[in-house]
């Protein structure tokens, strides 16, 4: 695995030096946008974001369109220092005056990893991999469009000897559907993303078959969000949004194990209201406040036991600011925290018991840093490492540090 991402972190170094070398000689303007320009801002609910728009909503894909965007890849800590996780990259055009279309490559949208992080066994079944999202978008009237993106992930082994044979799948199908609306002052949005994530371990031994799988397995999420311009002098935009987000996971078996399985569902609501507006010339400040609530629970029938987490975000702080050094130089910071009360409660045969807590979240990302390179059509845009700061440049300590933490890069090749 580790050498095809070695392979896949050169393959797309070349393909950024071509566009580099192409965006030297032509004319343009670049839309930085990604998951480094992202968190950077404080993971920030309240900026407008090419890339994150379009993979959240694929309706903004008639936005931004004759458009290339991805993630080079983010540090993997405690790993090689020359290996990068989380790459995946999307390209989308403009076919014709009203529709576009697109392809997003290797970015995983599933909920796998939140499954087996619970302690949920999937009997040696991996996560799907190499996951392609389709962008569809259409331009139906001047203020509105609609957008489609199908989704879909696969895995699969087999094992087969004298006397028996095993098989392992997995999957991920589903997709998004979004609107985009033009108002007076202002815009409006709307998406559904929905997923079914299904996995299967079948085995024969000795002419006996057992299969152990999951019933269900949907994930659905619901975001809205709008832009309200209430100051147009100076540009200033309100910015309300909301988001609702489940999924489940009902393991069961064939023959039916006694006692049956753990169940676990996951529900999620957050929302929250912001500013969006232009400072320091052409730089950008946004930030504001949210709310939310979270809450897991894994439910095991056999003996009546139930545990559920749950916890309240009140409130949730985000704030982010953008300016440009140079023409070529954009400088962002952010900050981003919030203020969590939660409860344990399990509840089992003859006995009730729970934990009650009021704190922060983690501090490791409270501020963040980050650059944007502008070349013509071109930007690169990454974090920097907070190691960074801590123990300065190699020249000076002589310390290996990342430069950066997490480096996206987009292209325009729009007229």
């Amino acid at each position: 695995m580790k050498g095809k991402e070695m392979k896949f972190a050169k393959l797309l170094s070349i393909m950024l030096l071509g566009i580099m070398l192409v965006s030297s000689v032509s004319f343009g303007q670049s839309i930085p946008s990604g998951t480094a320009r992202y968190e950077a801002l404080g993971y920030n609910p309240f900026i407008k974001d090419a890339s994150i728009d379009i993979n959240r909503n694929p309706s903004w894909s008639t936005v931004y369109r004759n458009y290339a965007f991805g993630d080079i890849g983010r540090d993997a800590v405690g790993n090689d220092q020359y290996q990068l996780t989380e790459q995946w990259a999307g390209i989308n055009f403009g076919v014709s005056k009203d529709v576009s279309l697109g392809l997003v490559l290797n970015k995983f949208e599933d909920n796998w990893t939140d499954f087996t992080n619970y302690g949920n066994n999937v009997y040696g079944v991996n996560r799907p991999v190499v996951p392609l999202k389709v962008l569809f978008g259409w331009q139906m009237s001047p203020k509105f469009a609609l957008g489609v993106a199908p989704y879909y992930a696969g895995w699969s082994n087999e094992f087969d000897s004298t006397g028996q044979n095993h098989k392992w799948s997995s999957m991920s199908l589903g997709g998004t559907v979004g609107v985009l609306g033009k108002l007076e002052g202002g815009w409006i949005e709307g998406a559904i993303d929905l997923k079914i994530n299904k996995y299967k371990y079948e085995r024969t031994i000795v002419a006996t078959n057992n299969i152990d799988e999951n019933e269900g397995g949907m994930q659905m999420d619901v975001f809205t969000r709008a832009f309200f311009t209430v100051n147009k002098n100076l540009g200033v935009n309100l910015v309300p949004y909301l988001g609702f987000g489940m999924y489940s996971w009902n393991p069961t078996s064939t023959p039916l194990v006694a006692g049956g399985y753990s169940k676990f569902s996951h529900l999620n609501f957050m929302g929250g209201l912001g500013l969006n507006m232009p400072v320091l010339d052409n730089g950008l400040l946004a930030g504001g406040l949210s709310v939310g609530y979270h809450q897991v629970e894994n439910k095991y029938d056999a003996t009546s036991y139930t545990y559920t987490y749950s916890e309240f975000v009140l409130p949730q702080f985000n704030l982010g600011i953008e300016w440009p050094f140079t023409d070529w130089l954009t400088g962002r910071a952010g900050y981003s925290r919030s203020v969590i009360s939660s409860k344990s409660n399990v509840e089992s045969a003859g006995n009730t018991y729970y934990w009650k807590s009021t704190g922060v979240s983690d501090s490791k990302q409270t501020i963040t840093v980050g650059f944007g390179l502008d070349f013509n059509r071109f930007n690169l845009s990454g974090t920097v490492g907070e190691k960074l700061f801590k123990d300065g440049f190699y020249i000076m300590t002589g310390k290996t540090n990342e430069m950066f933490g997490v480096i996206s890069a987009s292209y325009y090749f729009g007229k």
